[in-house]
């Protein structure tokens, strides 16, 4: 089972490397850093709590679309698409719930092959002790909250 664990983690340090070698970055706004973007826009708990935005949004749009109703002619209601009962009622929140369960999902995977990563560094003196402790603290915040989404999940259907 060591094995496993080192292929594991040698196949990590080459997919890590890999990646930060091939990817060159250049800043998607003047006034802000291609760190800030990878590390804080696009961090799972950013995109985590853009989904309630999101999902006020489709909020939002189902409350317009029942309010203009009798406004529009069915040829309106066509062309400006999504607002059917099913989308608007089983979409409008299976979709969000889907996208926000791969993120904390992805994050739990993430967070526990790094725990495992930082147990072998340990194990072969590469890394101090307090590392992977402090990976596992990272994987019981994400796991708690992974486990908190499935339990709270309900589908519409």
């Amino acid at each position: 089972m060591k094995w496993k664990s080192c292929l594991l983690a040698g196949w990590l340090v080459m997919c890590a490397s890999n990646v930060q070698a091939e990817l060159v970055l250049k800043p998607v706004h003047p006034d802000e850093a291609v760190e800030y973007t990878l590390t804080q826009r696009f961090s799972p708990e950013n995109a985590i709590r853009c989904m309630k935005t999101i999902r006020d949004c489709l909020d939002s749009f189902r409350r317009l679309t029942e309010a203009a109703k009798k406004k529009l002619t069915t040829d309106a209601w066509k062309n400006i698409g999504h607002t059917n009962w099913e989308t608007q009622t089983l979409g409008f929140r299976n979709l969000p719930a889907s996208v926000e369960g791969a993120l904390r999902y992805q994050d739990y995977l993430l967070k526990k092959a790094l725990w495992r990563l930082a147990v072998l560094e340990a194990e072969a003196g590469r890394a101090p002790l307090r590392k992977s402790e402090q990976a596992r603290l990272e994987l019981a915040r994400a796991e708690g909250e992974f486990q908190a989404f499935w339990d709270a999940l309900t589908i519409a259907d």
